[in-house]
Formats: structure tokens, sequence, C-alpha cells
């Protein structure tokens, strides 16, 4: 229950996504073996796909529950047909599957190494205790073959035929795969070949090939679409509680506008910055040159800004560069204490204090409100009065949020909580989870005065409860892309979530 969520977020994000990183994964095996890959027979290399290796403890035997019972109902078959698989994978000792559409139709073709008293079930024609624990949708009997099993799952929505060999398990989408599956074990006819880019010693490995369906999915909806394949490698290696993941998508540049692409470059996040404290959140992007062709269609700007005269044109400047937001420290709204939220941008010069003057003269001068100055910086300043607000600027920085001005602390470098590389990035985040549910903890205090005060609309406690739950199991993630098409992450401290 603890890895699944941030599994199939970064498969379809390659970033992310992210806070579900730590209900996926599992224990790191010593070695992965390949040589299993041997029994996948060679399939048509420009056919769409799916190859996945992983070792021991790599995949969760189950799904979380919210991802199955908030699947719509046409996706819920086959959420529910994987689900009952997942044990086969996820109590394997090690699991090779290739999932194509090859030759106009689909295959099959998995390698899973099972410990001996699971072999040894499957030997006599059972399905292991220990998947039937995890799953209820998988029935087992004999084929039409001698020596072949025939499995469903899915409520019978998905059929597979399995034999042992070797000590393995050979699962396809009918007995003639298996066929296949012992010749290429046997090196009769050719085998499908593995190419590992990503993190190669890591124990496990989701590799992707569209084979151009998402170019002709598009063309059919009228959307101008490259005529190239997306590929994508996720590469992930985990304990029980911490663990980390890399991925590289190809061709997906090719989906993005000469304008944008070509100014989309990784930068160095070397400029300190406040991270207050506790730090709930913090996330960065590197916005392009060009921004106002976005900001000029799509961004209203409030009437308080036109009549300082900050324009579309201004606001788009005022972005293009780095822009970071964090969630943290404290802030105070009337007689409430709650976390604050900070908007920076770094290296902004004229153009941040110009931006602070403007608002401090403009909407709060109206109201009789004098900001006090902060140190540290040389325009804007703080008030206090009816809630927390800080927006100051100097040459290298402005800042602006609702804030106080004592949870900033001293400047620091983004690299102190998010591991950068070699330094550049397009966009990074930091989440700290265990200290979201402190935060939603307190909030809740304010819920149960305003249930006492007759405030309608107020969220169900028992809801807000296991929340808290389940945000103190996620522990820490990180995510950074590094460009367009590759990044990484971590997560640490992730833990079951108490029933």
């Amino acid at each position: 229950m603890r890895k699944g969520l941030f599994f199939w977020f970064s498969v379809l994000l390659a970033a992310g996504i992210i806070a579900g990183a730590v209900f996926f994964f599992g224990k790191v095996p010593e070695k992965m073996e390949m040589e299993p890959v041997m029994a996948i027979p060679a399939i048509d290399m420009d056919a769409p796909r799916v190859f996945l290796a992983a070792g021991a403890g790599q995949i969760e035997p189950v799904l979380p529950e919210k991802l199955i019972e908030e699947a719509e109902e046409s996706a819920r078959p086959v959420v529910e047909a994987l689900n009952d698989l997942l044990p086969v994978l996820g109590l394997a000792d090690g699991s090779y599957v290739l999932a194509a559409w090859d030759k106009n139709e689909p295959v099959f073709y998995g390698v899973f190494l099972l410990p001996e008293n699971l072999m040894m079930d499957i030997s006599s024609g059972r399905i292991p205790p220990a998947w039937l624990e995890l799953s209820r949708g998988l029935a087992m009997g004999p084929s039409e073959r001698d020596g072949v099993l025939r499995l469903t799952a899915g409520r019978g929505r998905l059929v597979l035929f399995l034999r042992t060999e070797r000590g393995m398990l050979l699962a396809s989408h009918s007995p003639d795969g298996l066929d296949r599956m012992q010749e290429a074990l046997e090196g009769k006819i050719d085998r499908f070949e593995v190419s590992l880019s990503v993190e190669r010693s890591w124990p496990a490995h989701l590799v992707l090939f569209d084979g151009k369906l998402f170019a002709q999915a598009a063309s059919l909806r009228g959307i101008a679409a490259p005529d190239s394949p997306v590929s994508a490698e996720l590469a992930w290696n985990s304990n029980v509680e911490n663990g980390e993941i890399a991925w590289r998508i190809e061709g997906l540049k090719e989906w993005l506008p000469e304008r944008i692409k070509n100014r989309m470059e990784p930068r160095s996040w070397s400029e300190p910055v406040y991270l207050p404290d506790p730090l709930v959140l913090a996330a960065g992007i590197s916005l392009p040159e060009g921004f106002e062709e976005v900001v000029q269609g799509e961004v209203s700007i409030p009437g308080w800004m036109e009549d300082a005269g900050i324009d579309r044109e201004s606001i788009a400047e005022l972005l293009e560069g780095p822009v970071i937001g964090t969630i943290g420290g404290q802030s105070r709204v009337f007689l409430f204490s709650l976390p604050g939220f900070l908007f920076q941008l770094p290296s902004r010069g004229d153009k941040g204090t110009r931006w602070i003057d403007a608002l401090w003269s403009n909407k709060w001068a109206s109201l009789a409100f004098m900001p006090k100055v902060v140190s540290g910086f040389t325009h804007g300043g703080k008030m206090t009065i009816p809630f927390t607000m800080i927006a100051a600027a100097r040459d290298d920085l402005a800042i602006a949020g609702v804030m106080s001005d004592s949870s900033l602390g001293k400047p620091r470098r983004i690299q102190d909580v998010v591991p950068m590389g070699d330094g550049k990035a397009l966009m990074w985040l930091y989440a700290d989870f265990p200290k979201a549910a402190e935060v939603l903890e307190d909030l809740s205090k304010i819920n149960n005065i305003a249930d006492r005060l007759g405030v309608k609309g107020t969220p169900d406690p028992e809801e807000i409860l296991a929340m808290i739950e389940e945000l103190r199991s996620m522990g820490q993630i990180t995510l950074v892309m590094h460009d367009i098409g590759s990044g990484r992450g971590s997560w640490k401290g992730a833990s079951p979530v108490k029933k």
C-alpha cells in the first residue's frame, strides 16, 4: 500500500508525481538476474510494447485501495485484473514480463522466479495460498494441453497459460505462446533483446514503446502530431522505507511547439532562497523567455496591478526565469495560526523591486496599511494585522506571501533539501508528508471550533483523520526534472498505514 501511486504517476508523467512514491516499491535484491529473459521470444521491434524486469520485493503485491475504488467504471475491469495478477509479480524473486501488440494481436510473455513453496503448489495444479490471500479474482485449472495450466484473473476477463520449466514459471497468452517461449529458451528462435539505459545496475526497470500509437490517436482527433514514436524507461531501487527512481523519455520533445522547446533549458539553482521552518513543500520551475505569449492569452490582471502600471507584458517579464513556491513556517489570520505560503523570484533586479513597490503603494496604501521594514530587504516590508503578510525585494530576490518574517530563517541553498546532481534542472519538488500531517492535524482543531460555532460545510473529521494517517506513512519525497525528457526522485521514511 505504500508505493503504488508514485510508480504509476512516474510512468505517465516521467514527473511527477508524486506523492504516492512511497506506495509501490519494496526490498532491494542483491542482484537482478537477466538470464530468464532468454525465455522471451523476439517480437517486431516497431510494435507497441511494455517490458518489466523487477527483482524481489520491488513490486507491491496489491494496488492501493483508493486506486481501485476511484477507478472509472470503464477502467475498473482492467484495474481489477491487474490487481489480481500483482501477487504473482510481488511475491516472486524475479519477474520478467513483455506485453505487446505484435502482428495485429496482443501477446504476453512472462517469466517468474518463485520461492520453492509456491512452485510446488503450482506444479501440483494449485493456486498458492499466498496468492489467494491477496487476490480474490484468481482461478486456476487444467487446460486442453497436458502440462499446461489455465489461470484467469479479473473475474475471468484475463486468461493466461502457465507451465513450469527449469525452476521457472512461464506464462503466456496462449499454449502456442508457451511453445515459443520454450523454443526461445532452447535457442531455436530469436530472443527478445533487452536494452536498458537508465541506472542499469538497479533492480527494477519498466520500458515502454508506443509504436506511434500516441501520434495516430492525436491525428484521429485532428491534433497535429510528429510522425515519430515515444519511448520511456523508468528504473527504481527501493527498500522498505527508502528508495530512488530515475526516468528517461525519448520523443517527447518533438510534441512541444518550437517556440517553447527551444527555450526550455535547464538552469543552475544556485541562488540562496528562503526555505521556512518547518518546511512542508517547496517547488521550483524555470519559466522560459517568451512566457508573455501565455500570459497575454490566458491570465487576467487584477485591477490594482493595472492601476499601478503593471500590464500582462510586465508580469510575463517578471515571471520569466526561476519561480519558487514554498509552504511552511507560520502565518496568522486573525486569531488562528496557520502554515504560511511564500512566492519567490530570484535574480529579478529592478523588475522585482518595481513590482513590490507597486504592490504596497496601491493595494495596501488605499487601506491605510504601511509596511514595516523586513531585515535584509531594501524595498517593501510586512504587516501583521489583520493577517501576516510579507512582500519585499532586493536586487537579487523578490518575495511575497502570507508568512511571518520570523519563519524565513536564513537564506539556504536548494541543494540542501533537493539533490540536484550536476545542479541544473527545469523544475524540482520537495514534500514532507509527515509535516503536512502535523499541519492538517492543527487545521482539524480549527475545523472542530468551526463545528461548535455552527459553521456548515466543514470536512468530515473521520476523513481528515484518515488523511493524516496516510500522510504520515508517506515520508519525504523529492523530484527533479533535469530536462524535458529525464529526471529522478527519491523518498525516505515511508511506513505502512496503520489499520
